[in-house]
């Protein structure tokens, strides 16, 4: 609640009236009640002068009993407690207090040091305030002053006393005066004096609550509000304030600064309207160009398929064709020279060779484009790589190939078709034999990541050259002769390892042997691969 800024300012106003308010009043009841005893004072400076006035005849003629009389009648009056008369060796000689005849003042006490000063004998230089003394009995304020009766030239002779002439005070007449009726006047004047600060106190705590609300908590809030609404997009929001102060203005500034946001943000509504009429425009006549183009690139796929498959097909077909005719003019006449037999074998063995050649090609372009179904199940890769490497052991022993195994233990299952795994394993593995015509290494590694499994096949073999590694997973192309192979192999794999969501990397040096990289995630979700691009190339 103390980091409200009206909460601060009221407290701090409030502080500062109250400080001076206290203060004020402090300063007057001690006023007054200075003023009240200095009253006092001269008051009772006047009644024991009236009584050393009184009683001086009467203590030149040595009349001890008027002196008594006019004492006893002046210390009946209301608010003198007693009245006494002691020598100036402190020796009390008459006391309104009879308990106190006889007895010996005190001469140590304040009012006693001011005539004294330091010595035993009296002084005459001394001032009212100094021969005065308040001090408490039986719960009253009790004012005492002390009046000397000196050593006057009309007391040589006088029959009251012996002639002194050595020294300037004969005696002291003291008289206390009660200080009740002050204290409870004071007492009184200062409850109204208090109870009228105490309303000013609460009238200015209220006006200074009323002028923070009216002109600090309310715009300050109404600044706040603002802002929160701000904040929340309501950018119609105004603030109503009506000053001429420095708060107006801010509430002019902020109303000004939501009208150019509002206006701003109108105008990106309509830019953004525009934009999006534009785009809409622009999308759809991208979506025609890239019908058309994927229209174009499926008739160019489809040429160019055409013209491999025609390429392929047409050479061992351009040797049937001529073996056939040869037989023909072999079969011309009735019956065929003996001495011809071996040829017209040799002509059918290579025409059978070329129609069995042209049925591999159809066969593995049907592979190719066949989207066949998944069977999708947990596989241990390790597993199918020792079928797949089962497979080839013959072939490792035939061409003196030594095989390296680095496989990682307890490798997690895959969800996988682990026959068409197996196949593109089995692929690879039948590459690199083919790039070992004179023997050599292969090595075969398995290793998990955080996402997916590797498997890694290296070969020392024969390698490619960069041109080789940019087209080795087209379809139809080959590094190997025209009788070993019809360039789908890598292909196959390729489309493989994509339909399992995997990624499939080659590396590879002139002479130096060729690294293949499979990556299979853990947990993949299997979709079929799209060989949409070659529809009815091959059928």
């Amino acid at each position: 609640m103390f980091r409200s800024l009206s909460v601060r300012f009221f407290s701090l106003i409030l502080g500062i009236a109250l400080l001076c308010l206290g203060g004020l009043a402090w300063f007057e009841v001690k006023n007054h009640t200075a003023h009240l005893e200095e009253e006092s004072i001269r008051g009772a400076q006047r009644l024991s002068d009236t009584i050393r006035r009184s009683t001086r005849s009467s203590m030149l003629n040595n009349r001890k009993e008027d002196v008594y009389e006019i004492i006893q009648n002046v210390a009946a009056q209301p608010g003198i407690e007693r009245i006494r008369l002691f020598k100036r060796t402190g020796h009390i000689r008459y006391t309104t207090d009879t308990t106190e005849v006889g007895s010996i003042v005190d001469v140590e006490k304040e009012a006693c040091l001011s005539c004294h000063q330091n010595s035993q004998t009296p002084s005459t230089n001394h001032g009212c305030r100094a021969r005065t003394r308040i001090f408490v009995s039986g719960n009253i304020r009790v004012l005492g002053l002390i009046t000397p009766v000196y050593n006057e030239d009309t007391c040589t002779g006088a029959s009251c006393h012996a002639s002194v002439t050595d020294e300037p005070i004969l005696g002291v007449l003291d008289v206390h005066l009660s200080l009740q009726e002050i204290d409870d006047t004071l007492l009184e004047q200062n409850q109204d004096f208090l109870l009228i600060t105490y309303a000013l106190m609460l009238g200015l705590a209220s006006l200074c609550g009323l002028f923070v609300w009216q002109f600090v908590h309310k715009p300050v809030h109404a600044l706040i509000k603002g802002t929160a609404q701000l904040s929340k997009g309501n950018l119609s929001h105004r603030i109503s304030i009506q000053s001429h102060t420095e708060i107006g203005c801010l509430a002019d500034s902020f109303n000004q600064m939501a009208n150019e946001l509002e206006l701003a943000q109108q105008q990106l509504t309509d830019w953004a309207h525009t934009l999006e009429k534009r785009v809409e425009e622009k999308t759809n006549i991208l979506k025609q160009a890239q019908t058309k183009l994927v229209q174009h690139e499926k008739m160019a796929s489809l040429g160019t398929l055409s013209a491999a498959v025609a390429h392929e097909i047409n050479n061992p077909l351009s040797g049937v064709l001529t073996y056939t005719r040869l037989l023909r003019k072999l079969l011309d006449v009735d019956v065929p020279e003996p001495e011809r037999l071996p040829d017209m074998r040799k002509y059918l063995e290579v025409i059978a060779s070329e129609v069995s050649r042209c049925g591999k090609i159809v066969s593995n372009l049907l592979d190719f484009s066949r989207q066949s179904d998944m069977r999708i199940a947990p596989a241990d890769l390790n597993k199918v790589l020792d079928r797949a490497l089962f497979l080839i052991g013959h072939k490792l022993k035939l061409q003196n190939i030594q095989l390296h195994q680095d496989l990682l233990p307890n490798l997690p299952h895959i969800t996988c078709d682990a026959d068409q795994i197996q196949q593109a394993l089995l692929a690879l593995l039948l590459n690199a034999i083919e790039a070992l015509p004179d023997g050599g290494n292969i090595r075969v590694t398995t290793r998990k990541t955080d996402k997916d499994i590797q498997i890694v096949i290296t070969d020392t073999g024969v390698g490619m050259s960069p041109s080789q590694m940019a087209h080795i997973f087209e379809p139809f192309y080959t590094t190997k002769s025209a009788l070993n192979g019809v360039g789908l192999g890598l292909a196959i794999v390729y489309g493989i390892i994509h339909r399992h969501k995997g990624h499939i990397d080659v590396q590879s040096e002139e002479g130096l042997g060729t690294t293949f990289e499979i990556s299979l995630p853990i947990a993949a979700q299997i979709t079929e691969y799209d060989t949409s691009q070659f529809e009815g190339a091959v059928l």
